[in-house]
């Protein structure tokens, strides 16, 4: 036996892949049930959140046999791009990979990494695994977005013998990190801390913008310079594809009374199911500058009618006496027009769980101030604080409610202009001034950390 022998071993498994922090699952002795699943929690928190995922729908469970079962809670699945690697870091396509949450327990399973696949761990088999014995799933997420695990077992690897005591993920504990660029014992976090630290520390910064593919930073000047600077500054890419920011955290530069967290487009209702054209055509006003635009805007909160066309946004699917969702296809978010019911744009379950799986399991929200730079190129100077708020573990259920209790809202700036030209901006917001209350909601742990 031979194998992966220390954890320096590990990490060059992963790293030549652009994997930048590795997941590890320490696994039971005896597997979990008998349909080779993983267990990875009690709820999505920070774990379908955590590998770029396609989610959708199953049909809700009538079973109420089994022991803290729940009749009709929707079930959601994470269809991943999966693979397994071999000791020489070659890849192996496992098509069927799923994260699934089965609500009747309840309980979040990896399932499905056998099926398809060339050469799977043997491993992992329920019917082989006690050969193996200790076994330590590790997973990470390529710079591509696709997911690659190892399987360590005492049987095969050295390391599996003696592996470190690593620290627990916030918000998904049931699951531990080792950043590939760190010391075995530091988080990712850890490393993001110290690097804003000589940001903050370093004062003003004129704004500029990291191109992708670009060797430096170049100047910038328009409105979302804040988050732009501060991004390049951390060697983050602009416009990059969905992946996290940086160490696995979305990083939230803001500055205003308002702070967008996500834009997806609604798939139903008459906006869903019309141009965009059509429904400015039908429910949005002509600009009060008078200059042949047409906008739709303003903010839609839960529970408040808007105050000038007097639109309402309703959690369909949501009992908040009881705290229940129902079924998958009764479950979305809808604005209305109260007098006539007519559903003028909706999000369903999916479009949102994929919206907000985007922005990953874990946030960081950084306060900015500006003034104008002495560079004309770069238009203003940035500097940023050092108190942060820090949001670590979600799921969809969790932007539900936030958006059930009014502190999540639909905050559109659509536009048609007098020469045609359409701008669609769906944005959803927090108030800057209720960021604190609203991540106690949408994440699992939140802390407020002077750096």
């Amino acid at each position: 036996m031979a194998g992966l022998q220390g954890i320096n071993d590990l990490k060059k498994l992963f790293a030549p892949l652009g994997v930048k922090t590795i997941y590890i699952k320490l696994l039971a002795k005896q597997q979990d049930n008998d349909k080779n699943q993983i267990y990875l929690g009690s709820g999505l928190d920070g774990v379908a959140n955590l590998f770029p995922a396609s989610i959708g729908t199953r049909s809700a469970s009538q079973s109420t046999a089994k022991r803290e079962s729940a009749k009709g809670r929707p079930k959601l699945e994470a269809a991943l791009d999966f693979a397994w690697l071999d000791a020489q870091g070659k890849e192996h396509l496992a098509p069927n990979t799923r994260i699934i949450d089965y609500f009747q327990y309840p309980e979040v399973r990896l399932s499905g990494f056998l099926k398809g696949c060339d050469h799977p761990p043997d491993s992992l088999r329920r019917t082989k695994q006690a050969q193996y014995g200790r076994r330590i799933l590790a997973l990470g997420v390529r710079s591509t977005g696709r997911v690659v695990g190892y399987v360590l077992t005492e049987q095969t690897d050295d390391l599996a013998n003696n592996f470190p005591v690593l620290p627990e993920l916030p918000g998904a504990r049931v699951l531990r990190v080792l950043p590939i660029g760190g010391s075995v014992g530091s988080t990712p976090f850890d490393l993001l801390r110290a690097e804003l630290h000589v940001i903050v520390k370093g004062g003003w910064h004129p704004s500029v913008i990291l191109r992708p593919g670009a060797a430096s930073p170049q100047a910038f000047k328009g409105a979302q310079g804040a988050g732009f600077t501060l991004e390049a500054l951390l060697g983050v890419s602009a416009n990059a594809k969905q992946s996290p920011d940086k160490h696995g955290y979305e990083i939230k530069a803001h500055g205003g009374s308002r702070i967008s967290l996500m834009t997806p487009s609604p798939d139903g209702g008459y906006q869903g199911s019309h141009t965009f054209r059509e429904f400015m055509d039908k429910f949005g006003s002509d600009a009060k500058k008078g200059d042949g635009s047409r906008r739709f805007t303003g903010m839609y909160r839960s529970g408040f009618p808007n105050q000038t066309n007097g639109m309402v946004l309703v959690v369909e699917g949501y009992d908040a006496t009881e705290d229940k969702f129902q079924d998958p296809a009764a479950v979305a978010v809808e604005l209305r027009l109260p007098e006539t019911g007519v559903v003028v744009a909706s999000w369903s379950l999916a479009r949102l769980a994929n919206a907000w799986n985007n922005k990953h399991a874990s946030a960081l929200y950084v306060t900015y101030e500006s003034r104008p730079s002495a560079i004309a190129a770069h238009g203003s100077d940035y500097r940023y604080h050092e108190k942060i708020v820090v949001g670590e573990g979600t799921d969809v259920w969790r932007l539900l409610r936030a958006i059930h209790r009014g502190l999540v809202f639909y905050d559109p700036a659509h536009s048609i202009y007098a020469d045609g030209k359409a701008k669609v901006r769906p944005q959803w917001r927090v108030n800057t001034k209720q960021l604190v209350l609203a991540a106690r909601v949408l994440y699992a742990e939140v802390r407020s950390i002077d750096l």
